[in-house]
Parts: C-alpha cells; structure tokens; sequence
C-alpha cells in the first residue's frame, strides 16, 4: 500500500520546513491528495517526483521563440552529450516562454519581444515582468526580419505599407510570438490603423512555415527570418536586425549543467552550425546584458 506522508512527515523527507512544503502545494508542484480538510502526500509518488526533478536538472528544457538556430543547437548539444544530458525545445512563443519560465516549467526561456516605446528588444519586457525574479539575460545572436515574398517579387512589395495598399495575402503569426509583436510595431511605426492593414490569410507558429505559406503560393507575403526565405529560394526584403536572448533563472546560472550549456553559446563554436545560414550574426553569442 502506498505510504501517506503527512506536511511534517514531507518536510522531513525533504529537508524543508512546513511553510515551505505549503508553497509547494500552493504552487500545483507536489503529488498531494486533500482527505477530510487535511493535506497528505503518497510516499511513492513523492518519491518518484523526486526522481524526475532530478533527471530534468541534469537536461535542459528551453521554450518561447520559434528559431532555426536555436534547434539545430541544442540538437547537437543533445548528441554530443548523450546519455547524461539532453536539451528539449518548445518554440511556443516569447510571451508564452516567459510564462513558462515564472511557473517554473523549463530552465530557460528564449525571446525577441521589441517594446513599443523604447524600440529595445527583451529588457523593457523583462524589467516590466520578471522584476520579482533574479534572471540573467544572455544574448544568443541577431537575426534579420523581414518581408518573405515569391521569387521575382511579382507584386513588386517593398514595404509594410505596401501590404495594405496593394491588397497582398499575408500570412500572419501566432499571438505571443515575437514576430507578431514586431508586425505590430512596424504597422504603428506606418501609421496604419485597424480599418487598412494587410489581409490576412492565415495564422503560422513558425517562420519556415510562413515561408512554406509563400512558396506554395497560399500567401503573397509573411514576416519572418532571412534564413527561411533563403532556405527555399525566395525573395526577402530586410527591415528589422533583433537581438535574440536566452533569459536564465539567476539559481540556475551557476550549476553545472547549465554552465555546460551555456559554453556552447561561443562564437567559434556556432560558427560552424551558420556557415550556410544567412541573416545570422553571433558575434556577441554568450555575452550576458542584464542581470537582476
């Protein structure tokens, strides 16, 4: 039969005190089951919670921005440390990444989210919601946005405004995402209300997939990295360099295994993953920016 643990009996296993056992059932962390008004906790599933917090501080887990680089990255990270460490990636979006990093649900989040007033890219974001936190924000590398348009570029696009005026499909992005922040932004900086923006034909969660969109001929246009547009010989038109950041927890900067992970972000070394990757600058990979 499955042992009970009552809140002190926890404690004790865990080496904490009460209060912080109560936090971790507040915080939907802890196998615990409510009897009669009373919390207790079955001793095998608490070990075996246990078990799996352990082998996860050993992998990476790293969500939020959809990007190309960044998985080929940790794909290799992942062979070359194979079987004592894996990377994992959910590209769900930048917001939706800082989300998961407060909840504790990844070791990392990456982002590209540019702030409306000051035209800075990640910092704005971070101060304003993970000021609570103590993170450092490293940068992983710039990356080119732009308009990803057929080849030959038949309807003669340009520019932003272009998109409105010329009655272009444009393949939008998921809500979150970085890109889709960026599409805002660039439609304000043109002035462009509600009643004229671009049509739009559909909602991607991926820059190849915006570019598949185009190349298919479903979409005249989407926003998205050079590299996607390149990648499948299309036309690209550059309007915006961004930085794209690794934001870290600040406990977990200094354990090993996110050390070891964090090695790999050296210009040298990533180098040989972008010789043939336009729109990719790593010239500052590793270099943290903000630290709180």
């Amino acid at each position: 039969m499955n042992e009970m643990l009552t809140t002190r009996e926890l404690a004790e296993l865990l080496r904490l005190n009460e209060k912080k056992v109560y936090q971790l059932v507040r915080d939907g962390n802890v196998p615990r089951v409510r009897i009669a008004g009373k919390w207790l906790f079955p001793r095998n599933h608490v070990m075996r919670w246990i078990d799996e917090n352990v082998e996860r501080e050993r992998d990476i887990m790293v969500v939020g921005s959809d990007d190309v680089l960044l998985s080929r990255l940790l794909a290799m990270y992942s062979r070359e440390n194979l079987p004592e460490a894996l990377a994992f990636y959910a590209p769900v979006g930048s917001i939706a990444g800082v989300q998961a990093l407060v909840r504790g649900k990844c070791q990392a989040c990456c982002m590209h989210i540019l702030d409306m007033e000051t035209g800075d890219y990640n910092i704005p974001y971070v101060k304003g919601h993970l000021g609570d936190h103590s993170i450092s924000v490293i940068t992983l590398w710039h990356r080119t946005q732009g308009l990803i348009v057929k080849k030959g570029n038949p309807l003669g696009i340009r520019s932003i405004r272009d998109l409105a005026e010329n009655d272009v499909r444009f393949i939008g992005r998921n809500k979150g995402s970085g890109t889709a922040v960026l599409f805002d932004y660039l439609l304000r900086e043109e002035r462009l209300g509600v009643e004229i923006r671009p049509r739009e034909v559909g909602i991607v969660d991926t820059h190849m997939e915006a570019a598949m969109k185009v190349f298919f001929g479903e979409a005249d246009c989407g926003l998205g990295i050079e590299y996607a547009a390149r990648h499948l010989g299309l036309e690209f038109i550059p309007i915006k360099d961004e930085r794209f950041d690794l934001v870290i927890p600040g406990e977990l900067m200094s354990t090993a295994p996110m050390k070891h992970f964090i090695s790999y972000l050296e210009p040298s070394s990533l180098s040989r993953l972008t010789r043939n990757m336009s729109g990719y600058d790593v010239s500052e990979a590793g270099k943290i920016i903000y630290s709180q």
